[in-house]
């Protein structure tokens, strides 16, 4: 893998044989990058800082950069044993976009020609002026204002100033096109890369059509970043466009600042056999920028005049730092992000939780643990269903009707009465609700209301029998002509006769149809009275089933002829004791009697049962 030129075809050609000198040509392969930006041989789109001016003197030694070998690999003849070149070079920064550089090389010394009588060649001289090289190098996009990486066009020219005989000298102008691009990492590590040509002039080595010409030329490179030493390594490869075989060097070493000054060493070896790729090339020199860049980490400067810097040490530059004074991260452009959501802190309403941009940076949250998430919440610290918007069920009044539909939530009530509490404004004894004059005292016969008297007769037409007919009291309130045979009270209807029945049998006799035709005429003209219950009773004597049945049958009997009568249905009630609720002794004839009766007791909407007596 030496680096040596194939010279076997040489042999092959008696009219080159015939030659004192080989054909003039550029031997040199080795390009510097002048501003020394991004690296001493990749420079990729790095650009020195605007208006600043770069010079170095650089010298570099390489062994066999021209040998002729046979086809066998055996060393024929060496051209060119050792070569020491001086290159002067300088960059300066015309904008923040544009960059101009030349190079001069000058071969101080070469020699080490061995065997070259046996190819008639003669000696090349040992000092002579190389070709010298102008560059435009112009950045399209640069990653310190926020490009992904930097990017580049760089045209170099070749002029033929140099002298033929010591092969640093082509016949006419060469053109140099690259692409470069580079990209920092991190705040320690660049890596550029160029791609280009070599156009030249072809010259023909041998009648096999062995020709030397223009290439192609793929550059990769890495430096490392800092103020002190820095690394450095290099990778060029050669894609000759003639017939030559590919060829590549590799350099690697390291750059250090003295003051003012940056000491530069390269090493390394060289792969392939096309002229100007030596065995090892070692390359030292120094390198002085003036003004000295205001762009020194650790040094100050204004964020204006540094963009490529990175003042917080966030690994974002200043130019693409929205918060270049404050450490921050890559993925909210420089600004702090504690919780690392990319929402930066200043408008991250939750900065130690992360959360999404829509959420301004907080996480969905359900402090109450409900399944419903903080904001849409209205009870977010207690838990409560979802129909309820996340509130639990409420009772202010501790009442068991919850405040939605209690209808008087600060006061404990039933649920019957909607969470109302049971009130008798007017202490009359019947509830605000069912009264129909609450705020008046009045009697439960009236519906609260105080009592009235229609006729005027001085009876009360709770009491009166006959509303709209003046009677004496005797009579309950009914004219002397129509005898009362039922009196009304608050409880009951007293009746002042018996109702009779054939013996042994719930037929009703004749003789009580008065006394039970009045009864139904007093119900259906007190409509207040919501209902009665007729009850039948029986003496002791005989079995208590059948006494109970028989009392059962005798109710039913009674209640039918009221409804007969036009009493409605819904307001009777018929239940049959037998012998089970006596009001006298059964031991005697007369209390047997009186335990034989009927008995209509009115019932009130509050359930209180109000009995009848019968009066005999």
């Amino acid at each position: 893998m030496r680096a040596l030129i194939s010279g076997f075809l040489l042999l092959c050609s008696s009219s080159v044989l015939a030659q004192a000198t080989l054909p003039g040509f550029e031997l040199e392969r080795l390009l510097l990058n002048p501003s020394a930006k991004g690296g001493m041989l990749v420079g990729g789109a790095d650009l020195l800082d605007e208006r600043q001016l770069r010079i170095g003197l650089l010298g570099h030694y390489e062994h066999d950069p021209l040998v002729f070998v046979s086809s066998t690999g055996e060393r024929l003849s060496t051209v060119v044993g050792s070569r020491v070149t001086a290159h002067l070079t300088g960059g300066y920064g015309i904008t923040k976009w544009l960059e101009v550089g030349l190079q001069v090389p000058v071969v101080l010394w070469q020699g080490g020609a061995r065997n070259l009588e046996q190819l008639g060649l003669t000696t090349a001289p040992t000092t002579v002026l190389g070709t010298p090289y102008l560059q435009a190098r112009v950045r399209f996009l640069a990653q310190e204002r926020g490009a992904p990486l930097d990017l580049g066009l760089t045209a170099m020219v070749g002029f033929p100033f140099g002298s033929a005989a010591g092969l640093t000298r082509d016949d006419t102008v060469t053109f140099i096109p690259r692409i470069g691009a580079g990209r920092v990492f991190g705040d320690w590590l660049r890596v550029s890369a160029e791609l280009g040509g070599w156009v030249r002039p072809s010259q023909q080595l041998s009648t096999a059509g062995e020709r030397l010409g223009s290439q192609l030329d793929l550059g990769v490179g890495a430096t490392t970043l800092g103020e002190k030493l820095r690394g450095e390594l290099s990778v060029r490869t050669v894609f000759p466009v003639t017939q030559q075989p590919v060829s590549a060097e590799i350099m690697a070493g390291a750059r250090y600042p003295v003051g003012p000054i940056e000491l530069h060493a390269l090493a390394g070896p060289g792969i392939g056999r096309i002229p100007g790729t030596p065995l090892f090339r070692v390359l030292l020199g120094a390198s002085w920028a003036w003004p000295a860049s205001k762009c020194v980490e650790g040094k100050p400067y204004t964020l204006q005049d540094c963009p490529d810097l990175d003042l917080d040490g966030d690994g974002v530059k200043n130019a693409a730092d929205s918060c270049p004074t404050v450490k921050g991260r890559v993925e909210t452009a420089g600004c702090p992000d504690r919780d690392a959501d990319g929402v930066v802190d200043e408008t991250d309403q939750c900065p130690d939780v992360p959360g999404p941009k829509e959420r301004k940076g907080c996480p969905p949250k359900d402090t109450d643990k409900d399944g419903l998430l903080d904001e849409v919440d209205e009870c977010p610290t207690v838990p409560g269903p979802k129909e309820r918007k996340g509130c639990p069920p409420k009772d202010s009044d501790a009442d068991g009707v919850l405040d939605e539909v209690d209808a008087c939530p600060t006061e404990p009530g039933p649920a019957e009465r909607k969470g109302c509490p049971l009130k008798d404004s007017d202490g009359d004894g019947l509830m605000d609700d069912v009264d129909a004059c609450p705020n008046e005292k009045g009697d439960l016969r009236y519906k609260g209301c105080p009592p009235t008297d229609q006729d005027k007769d001085g009876v009360e037409d709770a009491e009166d029998n006959c509303r709209t007919e003046p009677g004496p009291k005797e009579n309950q309130g009914c004219p002397v002509a129509k005898k009362q045979l039922v009196i009304i009270t608050k409880d009951k209807l007293v009746i002042k006769d018996r109702v009779y029945f054939d013996t042994a049998k719930a037929t009703i006799q004749a003789r009580s149809f008065p006394l039970l035709n009045q009864v139904a005429t007093i119900l259906k003209e007190h409509t207040e009275v919501q209902g009665v219950v007729v009850e039948g009773h029986t003496d002791s004597r005989g079995p208590a089933e059948y006494n109970r049945k028989l009392s059962q049958d005798r109710a039913e009997s009674v209640k039918a002829y009221l409804v007969k009568q036009g009493v409605a249905g819904s307001r009777l009630d018929a239940k049959g004791y037998g012998p089970d609720r006596p009001v006298a002794d059964n031991k005697t004839d007369k209390g047997r009697e009186l335990n034989r009766r009927v008995e209509f007791v009115i019932v009130t909407e509050e359930k209180t049962q109000l009995k009848a007596i019968e009066v005999p």
